[in-house]
C-alpha cells in the first residue's frame, strides 16, 4: 500500500509533492499517474477569486491511502467524489472472478484543515472527483453578501467536526460528468470547467440554506449553548480508551438538562450522543489499522476494547468487514 501524508494549503504545491512521491509526470499543472501506481490524472484548475480546484479521474493499481493531517490554518476543502470499487470476490468452482463493478459510491464532503482526514482507495478503484480549496477569509467574504450568511456560518461551525458525508444527487452527478469528461473545443475547455466547478460551489451553499429551512435549524440556541455543545463534542472524541461520560455527567458540564442536551446534540451533529461517539471510535480504529503501524489487538485496546472478539464484532457492524479483512489477512 502507498500512503501519503500531507497538509498543504496550496494545490499546486500539493501536486508537486504527490508527483515526487509517485515519481510521476507533472505537465501543465496535470499529474499523470505512473503505470506502476495507476492510470489517469489529477489536474490543477485555477478559479476566480484566488480559489483552486483539482479535477481527478484515475484508477489505482495499488492500495492508496491519502491522509491529510490537521494544521491550525483555517482552510476548507469541498469534495465531490464518485468512486467505483471493483468486485474482487473470488468466483466459485475456480471460475474467473467477476469483472462487474459494485454500485458506484458518491459523496459530497466539506472538511476543515483543523481536522485529520483520510481517503482510502482499494486496488482497482476508479476515482472521479472535484476538490475545491478555499480559505476562511474567502468564506467570510462570500457569506457577507448573502442575507443568510450568519446562519450558514453558525451551521458550518457546528457541523464541521461531524464529518458529514452526503450522496451526490443527479444534478451533482451531471455537473461532475461535464467537468471530468469535457467534450468541447480545447479553447473553451478551461472556461467550461471553471464555470462548472463554481456551479458546484454555489449549489452546495444553496442546498445548505434549504436544508436549514427544512430541518428548522435551531438558531434560537444561545452562543453560550453552542460553545457548550462544542465542548461536549470534543469531550466525546478526545479519548476512546475508556467509556464516555454518562449523559447525566455531560449534561452537568453543559449546564443543560439531560433532555435538552440529547435533543440539541442530535439536531446539531445528526446522531444521538452514543452513536456519535461509536462512529468516531470506529473511524479512529480504521485509520489506525490502515496506517499499518499497529496490530489489531493494539487498535482494539486504543479504542477501549479489552476483548478482541467484541472489537471485531463492533468493527464489522460499522464497516461490514472484519479488521483482518481490512488488512488482507
Amino acid at each position: 500500500m502507498i500512503k501519503i501524508e500531507f497538509n498543504h494549503t496550496d494545490y499546486e504545491e500539493m501536486l508537486r509533492y504527490f508527483a515526487s512521491v509517485f515519481k510521476g509526470k507533472l505537465e501543465n499543472n496535470t499529474l499523470y499517474l505512473p503505470p506502476d501506481i495507476g492510470e489517469g490524472f489529477m489536474k490543477l484548475i485555477e478559479l476566480p477569486n484566488n480559489l483552486q480546484g483539482i479535477v481527478s479521474d484515475y484508477t489505482v493499481k495499488q492500495d492508496l491511502l491519502l491522509n491529510r493531517t490537521k494544521i491550525n490554518k483555517d482552510f476548507y476543502t469541498l469534495r465531490f467524489d464518485e468512486v467505483i470499487i471493483p468486485d474482487s470476490e473470488p468466483a466459485e468452482n475456480g471460475a474467473q472472478p467477476s469483472v462487474e463493478l459494485s454500485p458506484i459510491r458518491t459523496a459530497v464532503f466539506l472538511g476543515s484543515t483543523k481536522f485529520d482526514w483520510m481517503f482510502f482507495s482499494k486496488k482497482g478503484t476508479r476515482v472521479k472527483g472535484v476538490n475545491i480549496l478555499f480559505s476562511r477569509e474567502w468564506l467570510e467574504q462570500f457569506l457577507e453578501v448573502e442575507s443568510v450568511g450568519d446562519m450558514i456560518k453558525k451551521y458550518l461551525s457546528l457541523k464541521m467536526s461531524a464529518f458529514n458525508y452526503e450522496p451526490m444527487d443527479m444534478e451533482y452527478k451531471r455537473i461532475l460528468a461535464e467537468i471530468v469528461q469535457t467534450d468541447v473545443h480545447p479553447s473553451f475547455e478551461t472556461l467550461i470547467i471553471q464555470n462548472r466547478i463554481m456551479l458546484l460551489l454555489e449549489r452546495f451553499f444553496t442546498r445548505i440554506f434549504y436544508k436549514m429551512s427544512d430541518m428548522h435549524f435551531d438558531v434560537k440556541l444561545s452562543n453560550e449553548d453552542i460553545n457548550r455543545l462544542k465542548l461536549i463534542e470534543k469531550e466525546l472524541v478526545k479519548d476512546f480508551t475508556s467509556d464516555p461520560p454518562s449523559i447525566k455527567t455531560l449534561a452537568r458540564r453543559a449546564a443543560m438538562s439531560p433532555s435538552k442536551l440529547k435533543n440539541s446534540f442530535k439536531e446539531i451533529y445528526g446522531l444521538p450522543i452514543g452513536q456519535y461517539h461509536q462512529k468516531h471510535r470506529m473511524n479512529k480504529a480504521k485509520a489506525m489499522l490502515l496506517s499499518r503501524k499497529y496490530s489489531i489487538s493494539d487498535v482494539g485496546v486504543e479504542v477501549g476494547y479489552s476483548n478482541l472478539s467484541n472489537f471485531a464484532k463492533a468493527f464489522k457492524k460499522a464497516f461490514d468487514q472484519l479488521p483482518s479483512d481490512l488488512l488482507g489477512r
